[in-house]
């Protein structure tokens, strides 16, 4: 009996009691931990659609931020694009053949020929294109200017319909004016936009005359002129080209030429044969000279009408009434008529690559450049060319017309 262990003398139902409450208290511990758990899990899974949504948010705003500067970006280019348009347009924009319909530039910007200084037309925006999603393209308005565009597009099923209105704004700086464009994720017909993404840009642009370097003569040729015992008149009565009527690469050969000059100069001494300056140099680089391009630079700009030859007055006289005035003519052109073509105020620039030759009593306002320049029989009476003409070869022929040097014209 003394040997007797006192644990076995403990009920065992006290044993497994301690063992049971051990075992509860183990269950509650892993309870606690995996509802912390839980709650972290939420609390991550709160915070990470937050973001989730935020940017979500972001993207949704930059998307539509980007549509309208897009839109916006892209009334830029189209209004440049239109101001270089050489035909007329009608009030959607297209090419119009219409006679009293104007061109893009004549419809909203009014140049002063004699300083440069652009005026644009009345109204707070001129023209509005609108992004007409059903038929894959755009819809656009060029009312008269003062009245407000309104370019009408289809809605689109669903999303956005993009949108531009421009707007010329006269700059401080002559020969130059701004052009504002207003991008708009709905459509916009003048400078407020009501949809969700809003966008402006602007840009200043410059005047650039069709010739970089005008001539200094109204009657320039790289080779001979040769006119015999016609009476030619040559005016040119400009100080700033010191009155110079002929400027020819070889010699003159004009016996009854008439000339009139800057009062005070020599008549004979305005007749500038023989210039080896003029005779020393190519065909493209006389060409440079004179418009600060290549000839295949220079036929490719967006205002200039390219029109394959043999050509006559009539193609001339119809693609004037269509709104061109700037020509290059691939070939020959040959004119006999009595006709006007141009004005002081709008004059024509023609490129031929071929021969330019002229009867009859034709009036030219503008430039002629070609290989090689004729004019006869103009009848004595009328036939003027006011503003320039250059041969890169020979100048022949028996008629009297004036050519009349017009620093306007230039």
């Amino acid at each position: 009996m003394s040997s007797l262990n006192t644990r076995q003398l403990l009920p065992r139902g006290r044993v497994l009691a301690r063992r049971g409450r051990m075992s509860m208290q183990r269950g509650l511990a892993s309870l606690i931990v995996v509802i912390i758990i839980f709650v972290a899990m939420g609390m991550a899974m709160v915070y990470a659609n937050r973001n989730l949504m935020m940017e979500s948010r972001i993207s949704g705003n930059q998307y539509r931020a980007t549509l309208a500067m897009e839109a916006a970006e892209a009334g830029l280019e189209w209004a440049t694009a239109m101001l270089n348009k050489p035909e007329k347009i009608t009030t959607s924009c297209t090419t119009s053949a219409v006679a009293g319909d104007l061109r893009f530039k004549q419809k909203y910007i009014a140049v002063n020929t004699s300083n440069g200084v652009m005026t644009p037309g009345a109204g707070v925006v001129h023209a509005a294109c609108v992004a007409n999603q059903n038929a894959s393209g755009w819809t656009c308005s060029c009312p008269a200017a003062g009245t407000a565009p309104n370019p009408g597009a289809a809605a689109p099923t669903s999303g956005y319909q993009p949108s531009f209105a421009v707007q010329f704004v006269a700059n401080t700086v002559a020969g130059t004016v701004q052009l504002i464009s207003y991008g708009c994720t709905v459509p916009i017909t003048n400078a407020t936009c009501t949809g969700d993404g809003a966008a402006t840009a602007r840009v200043a642009l410059g005047g650039v005359s069709g010739l970089a370097t005008p001539p200094a003569a109204p009657l320039t040729a790289r080779g001979r002129v040769s006119i015999g015992n016609a009476a030619l008149g040559v005016i040119n009565g400009d100080p700033s080209s010191n009155g110079i009527t002929i400027n020819a690469g070889m010699d003159i050969d004009a016996a009854n030429v008439r000339v009139t000059t800057v009062p005070g100069t020599p008549p004979q001494s305005t007749l500038v044969g023989n210039d080896a300056s003029l005779r020393n140099t190519t065909e493209d680089q006389m060409f440079a000279t004179f418009f600060g391009m290549s000839k295949a630079s220079y036929k490719t700009l967006p205002s200039v009408k390219q029109i394959t030859c043999p050509c006559t007055e009539t193609t001339i006289t119809n693609a004037y009434a269509e709104g061109v005035r700037q020509f290059w003519l691939e070939g020959n052109l040959s004119m006999n008529a009595n006709i006007t073509i141009g004005s002081d105020t709008d004059p024509v620039l023609v490129v031929a690559t071929g021969n330019v030759e002229m009867r009859g009593n034709l009036r030219i306002f503008g430039v002629f450049y070609s290989a090689a320049i004729t004019w006869d029989n103009t009848g004595g009476g009328g036939a003027l060319l006011q503003g320039a003409a250059i041969s890169e070869g020979n100048y022949t022929g028996n008629g009297t017309p004036d050519y009349y040097y017009d620093p306007r014209v230039l």
